[in-house]
């Protein structure tokens, strides 16, 4: 539980409180994964929808994150060496929004996004 405390600590010192609803976080939970101490989110975001499992790699001081389907039967991608100060925006950019967006082409996806979630 502590590390899941600070990994979540550690997520919104890197990114705006506006940026973390962005992901349409409906979960969260402490849990292991792969041996390891881990923030389980589940997420609806433009770009994932299902779940962030974001572990602590203690050998190497950085973490390992795990995009898994909604079921958590499928890993989706794995980004490993993470680094505490880059930790939001690499959920952002997994999630939400590709650096290479311009505001205008977000603002659109994310628009139909969530169009479609009213339906």
């Amino acid at each position: 539980m502590r590390v899941a405390n600070e990994i979540n600590r550690q997520i919104r010192c890197g990114v705006t409180m506006s940026v973390q609803m962005s992901w349409g976080v409906s979960k969260r939970i402490a849990t292991i994964y792969e041996n390891r101490a881990t923030l389980a989110l589940r997420v609806s975001g433009v770009l994932h929808k299902g779940w962030v499992y974001i572990s602590l790699d203690e050998g190497r001081d950085c973490y390992v994150i795990t995009l898994l389907s909604p079921d958590k039967k499928k890993v989706v991608s794995v980004r490993d060496e993470v680094y505490c100060e880059e930790l939001g925006s690499v959920i952002d950019n997994l999630v939400e929004r590709k650096e290479e967006w311009t505001d205008e082409e977000y603002e659109k996806l994310a628009m139909a996004d969530s169009d479609q979630k009213m339906k």
